[in-house]
């Protein structure tokens, strides 16, 4: 009886691997994790992420009872927010922090003054943060010396782990992209931003299609894995681009919204446009001729920590001692609170860094109050962002992922917050799995992405706009686009009374 095909989707977070082994019918076989640094922003030897995989994919085989030969691909995909530094002989130079270093932000800012704002949003279409490889980079020549004399490879995170199962040294668009050094116009390396930065171009890898074969693992790999050696693995992509793929944003016309973790949105486009407004940098899809604006920071985990460990730290150990999700337990205090918080409003400090807080508190809020008004800001961030850009970009479908998709309420309030219907996938593992149909279609077991796709067996709930609610929160947009005005100019802001008067309608 021949072996049931499946794919291998191996995912380098910040603090942890995660694999995820897809059958070929779309059911997820099995997944495993495994932990490398205790800390979220903790430096991490990359080999420990190759000592990780080695271990984790014989036991993801072990555990689910398949052999090597039937996983007739792998994908990779990872976090964007960080670089591996080689040798000319392929040995990691030195540990990474994948995602915001504070090392580098002050790097960041030079690399703004160096090459001024208006050549970065052309060159690079963004502007670079603490996360950047390009600042990273500058901080790296700076501060290391011997690591930049031997330096000779700029790898992403997961090409390190597909080189050290192929031998190859390549990238994808997207991550290629995020270094903010890639210009995704022209699909190329900027060769203005990286003679200006002293970066030699030959560090950098090729970029080469999301699907595409890259490479196959070779003889040496195979035995430290138990994989079976010449099976394929695919270019793959970054972790919003995978994801992108799992939950249907994949067209233009669609968005995806994450819901804790980077808190991002993802707007797919047939030409790499520009935000009006700069909130969205111009990226690349996983998908061929597709180009996406991405921003993040509008519906993270930031916040949400923030609230739990220092505002409501006995709320959360209780839910914790009965064994309930924490923010389960904290969206039951905010469901008893109607949308538009009373008149209180919160601005996210990675959205207002000068201005951040609470706005109309009153002896009248409670704790229900204070959560609520975290979950309505970063649906009416999404929904400010998205207006700048127009009403012909306008999606018309909105897909919700992320750690919190499952949550109820904050579902319901971004549907209500957008007016628009939102199809929640509560699944831990959408980029790993994105990237397994990837693997899946560049070795002909799938026809397209979209029949990849259609397979899949991932549970949705589609949530509707209720009337009231977004009647409320409509009102609430011209409030908060007045009051952060006035608060940036530094004018005193409306009195907390009028704010609630206006957001109730």
């Amino acid at each position: 009886m021949p072996t049931a095909a499946s794919f291998l989707s191996i995912d380098v977070g910040r603090n942890s691997l995660s694999l995820v082994l897809l059958g070929a019918g779309g059911e997820v076989v099995a997944t495993l994790s495994r932990a490398y640094a205790s800390e979220v922003q903790a430096a991490v030897d990359p080999q420990d992420w190759w000592r990780a995989a080695r271990t984790a994919i014989k036991e993801l085989l072990r555990r689910s009872h398949r052999s090597a030969t039937s996983i007739r691909s792998i994908g990779v995909t990872g976090e964007s927010g960080g670089f591996v530094a080689l040798d000319k002989d392929g040995k990691a130079l030195c540990p990474t922090v994948i995602g915001p270093d504070p090392r580098a932000e002050a790097y960041a800012e030079q690399l703004v003054r160096q090459v001024g704002p208006r050549n970065m949003l052309n060159l690079a279409s963004g502007l670079p943060t603490s996360a950047s490889t390009a600042a990273k980079l500058l901080w790296l020549r700076d501060h290391e010396k011997r690591v930049w004399h031997d330096l000779a490879h700029v790898l992403p995170p997961k090409d390190f782990l597909r080189f050290r199962l192929t031998d190859v040294l390549a990238t994808d668009p997207s991550d290629a992209t995020a270094t903010l050094l890639y210009n995704p116009r022209s699909r190329s390396w900027s060769k203005q931003l990286i003679t200006s930065l002293d970066i030699h171009a030959e560090w950098l890898p090729v970029v080469g299609a999301v699907g595409a074969l890259a490479g196959r693992v070779t003889a040496s790999a195979a035995r430290e894995t138990g994989l079976q050696a010449g099976t394929p693995v695919v270019t793959g992509a970054a972790h919003l681009a995978a994801a992108a793929i799992a939950v249907g944003a994949a067209t233009p016309g669609t968005a995806m919204i994450e819901l804790g973790g980077d808190g991002a949105l993802l707007v797919p486009t047939t030409e790499a446009v520009r935000d009006p407004s700069a909130r969205l940098g111009t990226g690349c899809h996983a998908i061929a001729n597709l180009w996406t604006l991405v921003g993040s920071d509008f519906a993270g985990a930031q916040t949400l920590g923030w609230l739990m460990e220092q505002i409501l730290p006995s709320e959360v150990q209780q839910a914790r001692r009965l064994r309930r999700e924490p923010l389960e337990a904290l969206t039951e205090l905010a469901s008893e609170v109607p949308p538009g918080s009373d008149g209180l409003l919160f601005l996210p400090p990675a959205l207002y860094p000068q201005i951040a807080g609470f706005v109309g508190l009153t002896n009248a809020h409670r704790r229900g109050h204070l959560v609520r008004s975290v979950l309505e800001s970063g649906a009416l961030a999404v929904r400010q962002a998205l207006a700048a850009l127009g009403d012909a970009r306008q999606p018309s479908t909105y897909a919700v992922t992320g750690e919190h998709a499952g949550n109820t309420l904050w579902c319901q309030i971004v549907a209500d917050a957008l007016d628009q219907p939102v199809r929640a996938t509560p699944c831990a593992d959408a980029n790993a799995i994105g990237v397994a149909l990837l693997a899946g279609t560049a070795v002909g077991i799938y026809k397209s992405l979209d029949d990849a796709r259609a397979k899949l067996s991932l549970g949705t709930t589609t949530y509707q706009p209720r009337k009231a609610a977004a009647g409320a929160y409509a009102a609430l947009m011209p409030v908060l686009a007045r009051l952060t005005a006035s608060l940036r100019a530094g004018q005193p802001q409306p009195a907390p009374a009028l704010m609630s008067a206006e957001a109730s309608g």
